[in-house]
């Protein structure tokens, strides 16, 4: 009895056993399913005991899109083998239903970032667009290949309210994630996107600020005011960027303030120190109405702007002085404010031209005069030449009108002591200063030939001033430069002298209107008695290619009326050459060679 009932328990248990290697499912089975679209036997293969039949069954139903299997697949998402987790994901987003994108929602917080990230990414994919606050969560996941991927789904997605969290990120320290998000802002578009893509057009990545450019394009005119704006940034990558976004949304400027700024914006991003006159000129036509855009250019941090805002208003001149007054009144800072509530003690006072160069240097937000220098260059003498050749000494406009108080600096040493007293008696001589001022002129004349343009108006103005060395001096420095501004008013000076019967022939006014060069002057420069220089300057335009190499006069009488003589030396075909010309003045006031100059040189 007890062996008839083992030989039973055996028999059940070997029908057991046959019964579960039977049924036991394989993954021809799974494909076998899938093939007939058998879904309910895959959906009870999620709980088989082996990964490979689970993670089967889950690629399986998502390749069927399997819409009943989505919460049997989210089921599965915290397997103990993460590969499957990862296939009930990605079946998930295969089937893309409603409750399919519900469950890849929740799936954005699994541990596993490689499920966040194929969640994250199918979101973007299936057009989720109520996954765009989940998405915008995902911005801040701990893991940076999430937030890029949330990133672009958002993008995808393309919901405005995505825009502000997303230019938010444009600040992040990782490079890729700004990347993603500046590709991401041209879809979801905006007030936010716009401003966040106009601020990150100086990021330091040099990818960042292509992608930037680019969505700022596909955002296009909506988008112009702002990058408009951006003409005006302190950073030149943001100013370039603008440029490049304008140029491609057929938005450049034609008219108004915008095109001042947008020709401001390109001189100061074209890579050259050099002013740009093309430009200034082209500001200085538009005429008054630009007057207040260029007063507010000459106060830019942007030192291109304030150079070319400058020069442009000073083109325009006199009219747009009480302009520029009115505006360094109201707006310069308390030391610009205070140098130019000083100017009427400046050399060639009261003058519109520094009126005028005054205000506009004032507001310079740089401005910067170191008072103690100041205050020895005023005080002229030994004191004011250390500190103009001191190596770190630069004539910026703020020093201008000392160092034209300097050209008429009078310094002279006190008067040698005796040797002895009035009893005879040895006398203790003191140290003295022997410094003259004749070097401060010296210095002065070279320091501001150095500043070149910056200080040409309170020179003109100069030229005017009671002190005669003053006067010639900015005469001399006006010639030397060239300037075509000071053309004018030099005229206006050497023709007030003549008719106040003043002898030119030394002076420096006619000398400069000689360097000047220019064919307007000759009828002036025809009424003062030649010196070797005018000599020499009719000769070569009469000779052209012909240089003349000397000019020696003896003139015996040097009365302003009586004809004067040249012997005029010369290098012509490599001969050296000799000709004598003597100048008279005609009964009509012109001083010209007489006899004329023969059509050929002597041979």
């Amino acid at each position: 009895m007890r062996h008839k009932k083992h030989v039973f328990l055996t028999a059940i248990s070997a029908i057991l056993l046959l019964s579960l290697v039977g049924c036991s499912r394989t993954l021809t089975d799974i494909e076998k399913w899938k093939a007939r679209g058998n879904i309910e036997k895959l959906v009870k293969a999620l709980e088989d005991p082996k990964s490979e039949i689970r993670k089967g069954a889950a690629e399986a139903l998502g390749e069927l899109k399997a819409g009943v299997a989505a919460d049997p697949l989210a089921a599965i998402f915290n397997d103990s083998d993460n590969e499957v987790g990862l296939a009930a994901v990605t079946a998930l987003v295969a089937i893309g239903s409603d409750p399919a994108i519900g469950h890849l929602i929740s799936a954005l917080k699994l541990e596993n970032s490689d499920a966040r990230i194929i969640a994250a990414a199918g979101l973007g994919t299936l057009n989720a667009t109520k996954a765009n606050e989940a998405l915008i969560a995902a911005l801040d996941d701990d893991d940076e290949n999430v937030t890029c991927v949330a990133a672009t789904s958002l993008g995808q997605i393309g919901d405005e309210k995505a825009s502000a969290p997303l230019a938010a990120k444009l600040k992040s320290p990782s490079a890729t994630l700004r990347l993603a998000c500046a590709a991401a802002l041209a879809h979801t578009g905006g007030t936010a996107a716009v401003k966040g893509l106009v601020r990150a057009l100086a990021d330091e990545n040099a990818d960042v600020r292509s992608a930037v450019i680019g969505s700022l394009v596909a955002i296009g005119k909506p988008g112009t005011p702002s990058v408009l704006e951006a003409l005006k940034d302190t950073h030149a990558a943001v100013r370039s960027g603008a440029i490049s976004v304008l140029k491609k949304t057929d938005s450049v400027p034609t008219s108004g303030s915008d095109i001042i700024w947008y020709k401001l914006a390109v001189v100061s991003v074209d890579g050259k120190d050099d002013l740009n006159m093309e430009v200034v000129n082209a500001l200085a036509r538009m005429g008054d109405d630009t007057v207040e855009i260029l007063l507010e250019a000459a106060a830019h941090n942007v030192a291109d702007f304030r150079e070319h805002a400058f020069h442009a208003l000073e083109s325009i001149g006199k009219s747009c002085t009480e302009t520029a007054t009115k505006t360094a009144a109201d707006f310069a800072g308390d030391d610009g404010l205070t140098w130019f509530n000083g100017r009427t003690a400046w050399s060639g006072s009261p003058s519109w031209r520094i009126d005028l160069w005054a205000a506009i240097a004032s507001l310079n937000p740089n401005f910067d005069l170191n008072n103690a220098a100041a205050a020895n260059m005023q005080s002229q003498g030994r004191n004011a030449f250390r500190v103009i050749t001191s190596p770190d000494f630069a004539p910026t406009r703020e020093y201008i009108p000392l160092l034209i108080r300097l050209l008429g600096d009078t310094t002279i040493p006190p008067p040698t002591q005796p040797d002895v007293d009035e009893f005879g008696m040895p006398v203790v001589k003191k140290a003295v200063d022997r410094f003259r001022g004749e070097a401060n002129q010296q210095m002065a004349k070279e320091k501001l030939m150095a500043a070149g343009n910056l200080g040409v108006y309170p020179l003109i103005a100069a030229i005017t001033d009671q002190d005669d060395r003053v006067a010639g001096h900015a005469a001399e420095i006006l010639g030397e430069l060239g300037e075509s501004c000071a053309l004018e008013p030099l005229m206006s000076v050497v023709e007030q002298k003549i008719a106040a019967g003043e002898l030119l022939t030394t002076s420096p006014f006619y000398n400069a209107l000689q360097k000047m060069d220019d064919p307007s002057a000759e009828p002036v420069l025809l009424k003062i008695r030649p010196n070797t220089d005018r000599a020499i300057r009719i000769f070569e335009r009469q000779y052209t290619g012909v240089r003349a190499m000397s000019a020696e006069s003896n003139d015996a009488t040097s009365h302003p009326s009586q004809p004067i003589a040249f012997r005029i030396g010369f290098i012509e075909a490599e001969k050296m050459g000799e000709l004598h010309v003597t100048f008279s003045k005609g009964s009509n006031g012109d001083w010209v060679p007489y006899p004329a100059l023969p059509s050929d040189l002597p041979q």
